[in-house]
Order: C-alpha cells, then sequence, then structure tokens
C-alpha cells in the first residue's frame, strides 16, 4: 500500500506536470495561430516551412495530450483509492517506481513482462 506520504507527493507531481503541459499546449496553439497569420502573407517557402511546423506541434501536442490522460487518470485513481496497485496482477506497485514515473500502472515485474512479450 502507498504511504499517505507518498500520495501526497505525488499528486503534487502529477498537479505540477498536468499545469505545465497546459501551459505548453496553449503555447503551441498560439504558435500555430501566429503561423497561420503569417502564412497569409508569405510566399510559398514560408508557407512549406510553416507547414511542416505545424506538422511538429501537431505531432508533439499528440504527445503531450496522452501524457495529460496518463496523468488525469493517476489522478482518478488516487481519489478513488486505486492508485498504486497493479492493472495486471494487482499487487501495490513500489514506491520509488511510483516517485519516479507517478503515471505507472504496472508494478515492474509485469512491466517487465509486457516489455519482454513485445520483443
Amino acid at each position: 500500500m502507498v504511504s499517505q506520504e507518498t500520495l501526497e507527493k505525488v499528486k503534487k507531481m502529477l498537479l505540477e506536470e498536468k499545469a505545465k503541459i497546459l501551459r505548453k499546449l496553449e503555447k503551441n496553439m498560439e504558435e500555430m495561430d501566429n503561423n497561420r497569420d503569417r502564412q497569409a502573407v508569405g510566399d510559398d517557402a514560408d508557407n512549406a516551412v510553416a507547414m511542416e511546423m505545424e506538422n511538429l506541434m501537431n505531432a508533439l501536442s499528440g504527445m503531450e495530450v496522452a501524457r495529460l490522460r496518463q496523468i488525469e487518470d493517476a489522478l482518478r485513481r488516487i481519489e478513488e483509492g486505486t492508485y498504486g496497485y497493479c492493472k495486471e496482477c494487482g499487487e501495490p506497485i513500489e514506491e520509488g517506481r511510483l516517485l519516479a514515473k507517478p503515471f505507472a500502472t504496472l508494478c515492474i515485474s509485469c512491466k517487465e513482462a509486457q516489455e519482454r512479450k513485445k520483443y
């Protein structure tokens, strides 16, 4: 079982990471809007660069959105009281792992087994 102290640390880390991602996504959206405005007056080369930047921003945003979903899931599990238990075997996840990767859903043994199955 995860100690209350660890739960509080993890929740704080998750909320800070969530705020950081939301700020980054907002900044990316502003940059894409600015690029669109510049495209309206740019030449073909400028437009190609702007489109490439927008594609990159979308890819980065997609990864950030996925991370945000993981964070939201972890916060929900904390509120429900199911946080810190492996979704595969049901055993407690080591506190050190949770502090290193606060949105972990698998204990080390199950994660290693999952990785072995991939290869």
